[in-house]
């Protein structure tokens, strides 16, 4: 198996609502699968209140390992709450044989997903679903986050993460 995804790519959503697995993305979605005809994955809305809306995406097999880090937390933990949020919202769904899947009007929606640009971000095992809009508000946010007034800084950060940053 592959780890993760990585990286950002841009596709486009047609008006019912399909759209390709990006190239980038495929070798990974389809080493998830769990055998050679399966071609499902499952989609839902984001748990994060603190980001702007957008869509989570994920092969069967990084939704087992998302459940088995669950368990033994308690029933109130974050990870626990969160994942119930998520799966709420969530649908399995299927790539067809050219690896084009459909999003469900309702995630669409709630996602703010229009007809038009669609931005898929890699992070870590699943991937990120965005309008501009929302990507460019993720974006900022996310840029925000990286205010380092308690005393860190970014020379130091980058000594944690192995130079990634």
């Amino acid at each position: 198996m592959r780890l993760g995804y990585v990286g950002r790519t841009k596709t486009t959503l047609n008006k019912v609502g399909r759209s390709p697995v990006p190239a980038c993305f495929l070798s990974r979605v389809k080493d998830c699968s769990s055998g050679a005809e399966d071609r499902s994955l499952v989609v839902g809305l984001s748990p994060d209140p603190q980001r702007p809306a957008h869509l989570l995406l994920l092969a069967p097999e990084d939704v087992e390992l998302t459940l088995l880090n669950l368990e033994g937390l308690a029933p109130e933990a974050l990870g626990q709450v969160l994942w119930r949020r998520f799966n709420r919202s969530s649908v399995q769904i299927q790539r067809d044989g050219s690896d084009r899947l459909v999003i469900p009007k309702d995630l669409r929606e709630a996602a703010g997903l229009a007809t038009g640009e669609l931005i898929w971000l890699g992070d870590r095992n699943k991937i990120r679903l965005f309008s501009p809009e929302n990507w460019a508000l993720y974006v900022e946010i996310e840029e925000a986050d990286l205010d380092f007034s308690e005393g860190g800084s970014l020379a130091t950060e980058r000594g944690r993460t192995g130079g990634l940053i």
